[in-house]
């Protein structure tokens, strides 16, 4: 079990490696948000500003005074953060939201971790016994190199035997070669678990590294250097390891050539292709039979093929395929695949590789990779401790109402849309109504009944993996639990499900820099109301706007609305597109832009949130004397994206995440967004408050 064809929206990418137009109407209380507003544009000095509380304190430590907010509004808001906070060696990318958070969330799950005494605990100190691993060597992996060994041809009858190996590898240790296959929903019938079958089984993160032939002639040396030194631990002598990593690259070559670019696999009605397993059966010629009983699923009949050309052109592939490169190419994923939990010799080796992939210079030290990994396999087990110590009092209730507010401004808004009529319009608040919000931790806590470690690391790993798979399987054809999270508590991030209609706010991201029940009003409206707006703007991004509110995928729009819909998003595909990363690397606006239209409107959606709270009460004071509290809200928000990060991890990201680059997700929605230019009165045709016909307009 690998891989789930669910579109799960998240606020940010999970940071994994090989292994969110003006939309509403929102304005500062007082003024005019007209396009035409040529204001002078306050200048801002240290002597003009002074805190009035710690939280005024932390922002005024971030700025970069000498930049204006209408020239470069990220750069002002983070620039003193930049430049006083260098990129530790351990990471490919850091920021005040999402690294410094998660540093602080992984310290609290290690004092859980260190005093547990129960299965998370024993997990958590198998993987930091760093002597019993270095003794077992790569000795572990002896039992599936042994049945790889056993092979004998690729004839029908040896595809039988492939098929079994590569199931019960699957079913054990996850491997992922030759395809993905996992649980997943049914777009028609979202209460329905089903399974996906699609593209997979190359080690690189995309098809452009293996295709592309900048990057193929960048990358291709190194990672064939990578793959031999790696089967250099399974017995290849030098030359063998050398040959077979040359096979085992042109083969993953000719899987890439059948796999589909991340922006085409964005598109739902694209993916959704309920062959069934007599459609699979019949149109992919190979012993599918075996694998599904190998991966302990033998009965499995509802099947989605994610992208139909992979599947129906694999029979051909591995027709073509030799025996010994389809054992190199196992013994390559196996390894590969269980890399982490062997000695400290194979884990620095297949670093080697990820860190010239990323620009990362070292690897994180154990305790938090242990931490990372305890979370992983058994996080519900140490998530209520997590909860106890960092999501207290009424930090859930204040939580909720933010979220009512966001929600109150989206569905005020959709009255101010022109280009949306009135039966959509409608259709739109049914589905906005029928969301359910899951905040801080799930109803119901996981209990792993069933799995059980015995000290080895190596062991309890395949042991959390092929629990995992059992678990997910025994789930195929049954209905959804909606008391089950998919994340730990503890994660930072959030997430919008379309399948499901709801949004997902873990504990882990509801604290500083995002939210605290004691920070000013303006600066969790700003930070978390925006991660708040941005998962509801997912519901009606191009993708989401596909499913209705329960979930089913159909056109629930009329022909003219999507149409003009379409018009405005090209408008943000254009925009993002034109913006470089990197020297020669630019933003990819069609695979970018579903988080690119939910940064539009969620925005606007907290903006408006937080003007109409300050409406209804006694306002709050400024935590900064010489800021307004409508500024502080975008700095909150840009203070949460402050960042910095290796020139390589900027281009990966570039190629295979779906969310711009941090300064491009604070920089280009404020510069379309007419409720910015007047709080900073920036006028017309400044960096941050493009001409007229310039200004990309959706939600």
């Amino acid at each position: 079990m690998n891989h789930s064809s669910r579109p799960f929206l998240a606020y940010r990418a999970l940071p994994t490696i090989l292994a969110l137009a003006p939309a509403l109407a929102c304005q500062a209380p007082g003024g005019n948000a007209e396009a035409g507003n040529t204001s002078t544009p306050p200048t801002f000095s240290a002597e003009d500003l002074r805190a009035t509380s710690p939280a005024g304190e932390e922002v005024l430590a971030q700025l970069d005074l000498s930049t204006t907010p209408c020239e470069d509004f990220y750069q002002f808001a983070c620039g003193g953060w930049i430049e006083n906070t260098p990129l530790p060696d351990d990471k490919p990318r850091w920021g005040r939201g999402f690294g410094e958070l998660s540093q602080r969330n992984n310290e609290v799950l290690r004092s859980i971790l260190e005093a547990d005494k129960g299965r998370a605990g024993q997990y958590y100190a198998a993987c930091m016994d760093v002597e019993a691993i270095n003794a077992a060597g790569t000795k572990p992996l002896e039992p599936y190199l042994a049945k790889i060994d056993t092979l004998e041809s690729l004839d029908a009858k040896g595809q039988e035997q492939l098929f079994a190996l590569v199931g019960e590898l699957d079913g054990t240790i996850g491997l992922g070669a030759f395809f993905s296959f996992g649980l997943s929903l049914d777009f028609e019938n979202p209460d329905l678990q089903i399974t996906d079958l699609g593209q997979g089984g190359t080690g690189l993160p995309d098809r452009s590294f293996y295709l592309d032939e900048g990057k193929k002639q960048q990358i291709l040396p190194a990672y064939q250097a990578h793959v031999g030194r790696m089967l250099a631990f399974v017995g290849y002598t030098p030359e063998q390891a050398e040959a077979a990593a040359g096979r085992i690259v042109a083969f993953e070559t000719e899987l890439a050539k059948l796999h589909k670019p991340p922006e085409q696999m964005r598109d739902p009605k694209a993916v959704y292709n309920r062959w069934d397993r007599k459609g699979v059966e019949e149109r992919s010629k190979l012993p599918w039979a075996t694998y599904f009983k190998a991966v302990g699923a033998p009965d499995v009949d509802l099947i989605n093929v994610s992208n139909p050309e992979f599947v129906e052109g694999l029979p051909t592939l591995m027709a073509s395929a030799d025996l010994e490169t389809v054992k190199d190419y196992l013994r390559f994923n196996v390894i590969s695949s269980l890399a982490g939990s062997l000695s400290d010799e194979v884990v620095q080796t297949n670093f080697m590789f990820v860190g010239a992939l990323t620009g990362q210079k070292q690897l994180q030290p154990r305790w938090e990779r242990c931490v990372g990994a305890a979370n992983g396999a058994v996080g519900d087990l140490v998530s209520e401790q997590f909860i106890e110590q960092t999501f207290a009092g009424d930090s859930k209730d204040i939580a909720i109402d933010m979220i009512q507010r966001v929600e109150a401004a989206f569905e005020a808004g959709l009255g101010e849309l022109e280009w949306m009529d009135d039966e959509t319009r409608g259709a739109a608040v049914g589905k906005m109504e029928k969301i359910e919000n899951k905040i801080g931790y799930p109803e119901k806590w996981r209990t792993y009944d069933g799995l059980s470690f015995s000290g080895s690391y190596f062991a309890d790993t395949v042991a959390a993996r092929t629990w995992g798979n059992g678990y997910s399987l025994a789930k195929i054809g049954k209905p959804v639990d909606e008391r089950e999270w998919s994340w730990p508590a503890s994660i930072v991030n959030a997430g919008y499900n379309p399948l499901q209609n709801q949004m997902l706010f873990p504990a882990g991201i509801l604290q500083p820099p995002f939210f605290n029940r004691e920070r000013p009003a303006a600066l969790n409206f700003g930070a978390m109301g925006m991660v708040m707006g941005h998962e509801l703007t997912h519901g009606f991004d191009d993708s989401g706007r596909k499913f209705d509110g329960d979930g089913v995928m159909r056109e629930w729009w009329a022909p003219a609305v999507s149409e003009r819909f379409d018009e405005r998003t090209q408008c943000i595909v254009d925009t993002y597109s034109a913006i470089e990363v990197q020297p020669g690397t630019n933003v990819n606006g069609e695979l970018t832009l579903g988080e690119n239209i939910a940064d539009f409107g969620g925005i606007k959606e907290s903006y408006a949130a937080y003007n109409k709270w300050l409406g209804e009460g006694e306002g709050e004071a400024p935590a900064v004397d010489g800021f307004t509290n409508q500024q502080l809200f975008f700095l909150g928000f840009a203070q949460s994206w402050c960042t910095v990060s290796s020139p390589e991890i900027d281009v990966l990201l570039a190629t295979v995440d779906p969310h711009s680059p941090p300064k491009t997700r604070v920089n280009v929605p404020l510069a379309h967004f007419p409720g910015f230019w007047e709080a900073f009165s920036c006028g017309e045709g400044s960096a941050m408050h493009p001409p007229a016909d310039e200004v990309c307009e959706v939600w």
